[in-house]
């Protein structure tokens, strides 16, 4: 099942899982409760379309919905992306992805104490 990581500073502190419609925004009424000056009570709507594709879709929120910073009205979520609302910003996991299960390899460079995943 695919899930919202909330994320700060590339760490995930919070997991939501999504279900057929999953509202976001400021308000409690919200299924995931951001509690930010900049966030719209009700901002955007996350659906599963099909039992196998979620869109995201802003609400006409004041300060819009971003997907890889890109401002959207509604689009298709994919393995990866990136969702910022107001300052806060999620990552999209679909655990049906094979890159979601494979581990990147360490390397280490030429240059000492360096090292790197390909």
């Amino acid at each position: 099942m695919p899930i919202l990581a909330q994320l700060n500073d590339s760490v995930v502190v919070h997991r939501f899982k999504l279900e057929e419609t999953t509202q976001l925004g400021r308000l409690p009424e919200n299924d995931v409760c951001i509690d930010s000056l900049e966030v719209s009570g009700f901002h955007a709507v996350i659906e599963r379309v099909d039992d196998s594709d979620y869109f995201i879709q802003d609400l006409g929120s004041t300060n819009k919905t971003f997907v890889n910073e890109q401002p959207i009205e509604r689009v298709q979520l994919r393995h990866g992306d990136t969702v910022r609302i107001g300052w806060v910003v999620f990552k999209f996991i679909d655990e049906r992805n094979p890159d979601f299960r494979k581990t990147s390899k360490i390397r280490k460079s030429w240059i000492p104490g360096v090292y790197y995943t390909k």
